[in-house]
């Protein structure tokens, strides 16, 4: 029943956001922002880590980009929700995230104009009961993961405005998820495994900087 559950799951997060980088890109999604740099300015990698700096005249007008500023703070309380195994939270600030994606972005010429974007906003009532149907707090995880890797490809490519995030990843190979999630901090909360202070498990993989 749960693997049904997720197969249904899995054919939403394929509506709400099919913004892989098979998609957009040709190159794997590893890292792709290495091999695709359009968005870039520069990017140096140190200690394990890659540092990306995009350069505002390849991405979206300021306005957009602050739209993305509050859509990327209501996806971090998607995050926070999971970190502290808040089921009803992780649902309700999904739902939240859906609908400010629909109602502050109306205005956006170069939204309405991306086929990913309206084929979000023609199936919204859909994606959102199926939302409202998750139970599991493993459903909900696994919902996360796909939006993850949706808005990791819409801020590459339209941006935040005077924000450095961080992709983060826990190399726990046990789980099907990717294991990545962003952060605006070099915290050590992992949404995926519900620990407040995973200090085993967690790395940061990349730094974005947006000015």
């Amino acid at each position: 029943m749960i693997y049904i559950e997720c197969m249904n799951i899995l054919n939403f997060c394929i509506l709400l956001l099919i913004v892989t980088v098979a998609n957009l890109h040709s190159a794997p999604s590893d890292s792709t922002i290495i091999r695709d740099t359009t968005f870039v300015s520069s990017f140096k990698r140190s200690n394990g880590e890659i540092t990306i700096s995009f350069d505002n005249k390849n991405l979206a007008d300021k306005n957009t980009r602050l739209v993305f500023n509050e859509l990327f703070k209501q996806y971090l309380a998607i995050k926070d929700a999971l970190v502290y195994n808040d089921s009803y939270g992780a649902v309700s600030n999904t739902l939240k995230l859906l609908d400010d994606m629909k109602s502050k972005t109306k205005n956006i010429e170069v939204l309405n104009k991306d086929d990913r974007w309206v084929l979000f906003l023609n199936n919204f009532d859909g994606i959102k009961k199926k939302v409202e149907s998750t139970t599991f707090i493993s459903e909900q995880r696994f919902l996360f993961n796909e939006i993850t890797l949706g808005i990791k490809e819409f801020l590459k490519q339209y941006g935040l405005s005077d924000r450095t995030i961080y992709l983060m990843q826990s190399p726990d190979k046990s789980s099907e998820m990717t294991g990545n999630w962003l952060s605006s901090s070099r915290d050590k909360k992992n949404p995926y495994m519900g620990l407040p202070d995973d200090t085993a498990n967690i790395k940061v993989k990349e730094i974005w900087i947006f000015k």
